[in-house]
């Protein structure tokens, strides 16, 4: 039965965020016992997972208490260029790999080793979809049935650090890592990360990190200028919630009226970061309540 199917059944159910950590997770008692973990790092072509391809990856499989029992190591060659700004992140160029066998000569034998581990990467959201990616591109599926992410995790337990790059939490841990950007380099530090982890009685792969109160939280009293990006999305979350004028367009003086009322400002494009994280929520309100509206209309 898969892992999550599992801990919907019969985990107890987490606590709620508390204030000063931005989500939630069992502890190993209230979690299924995985088989082991399978630490996953690569390098890459490039940042976009649908098109860019591996050209170097490791893999540290990790008993179910974060005891080393294999690692793997290969460089992979790719079948487009490997641009010269991803090399200089890296430093791995066409002729490192020209000897290496293509990612399908080795597909078969790395699904095996990653068998029904809990996949665990420093940023899932990237490693995993360009990892399945590689596989359907030689015709084999993969969808682990549960993962971990040290990134959120490290969220989670640090929100208020300056930044979550495995480079700064490793410093932070004093955990080693030589030869950042390299595959073996950083898998075995996300490794360290995962024991962290693992110490502290959390189960990584029932990490659930509230994204909206992380920011709020990281936001709280911030008086910095909202970021460009920021006041953007301010004004998306306002069309997805209602704020909209017969057009399309979005309702400008219905965004300043829930600024003033929230924030206490009708100046919206002058935020501060705290402010708009404010706003941010009470938007979120009312795409609820559209949402609601929405199904008792169709209802």
């Amino acid at each position: 039965m898969p892992v999550q199917l599992v801990l919907d059944l019969f985990a107890s159910p987490p606590v709620e965020p508390s204030a000063d950590r931005p989500g939630v997770a069992l502890d190993r008692g209230g979690a299924p016992i995985p088989t082991g973990y399978a630490v996953f790092d690569c390098e890459t072509t490039g940042t976009d997972t649908t098109h860019d391809e591996i050209v170097s990856l490791a893999l540290i499989q990790l008993d179910r208490d974060g005891g080393e029992t294999e690692r793997t190591t290969r460089l992979v060659r790719p079948t487009r260029e490997i641009p010269a700004e991803a090399t200089a992140v890296h430093g791995i160029s066409a002729a490192d790999v020209a000897d290496a066998p293509f990612f399908s000569d080795i597909a078969s034998e790395l699904r095996a080793r990653l068998g029904d581990s809990v996949f665990v990467a420093h940023n899932v959201g990237f490693d995993l979809p360009l990892l399945q990616r590689a596989f359907e591109r030689a015709g084999i599926e993969y969808a682990p049935d549960a993962t971990a992410c040290t990134l959120e995790a490290f969220r989670l337990l640090e929100p208020l650090a300056d930044n979550h790059r495995l480079q700064s939490i490793c410093e932070r841990r004093d955990i080693t890592l030589e030869g950042a950007h390299e595959a073996l380099s950083d898998v075995l530090a996300t490794a360290e990360l995962l024991r962290v982890v693992l110490a502290e009685d959390i189960a990584p792969e029932t990490i659930e990190l509230d994204t909206s109160a992380y920011m709020r939280l990281r936001s709280r009293g911030d008086t910095r200028p909202a970021s460009e990006p920021q006041i953007r999305r301010l004004f998306g979350m306002a069309r997805s919630a209602g704020l909209r004028l017969a057009d399309g367009s979005v309702d400008r003086n219905g965004v300043v009226a829930l600024a003033e009322r929230v924030a206490g400002t009708t100046d919206v494009d002058s935020l501060t970061r705290a402010q708009v994280q404010d706003v941010y929520d009470a938007l979120e309100e009312l795409i609820e309540q559209q949402a609601a509206l929405g199904l008792a209309a169709s209802g």
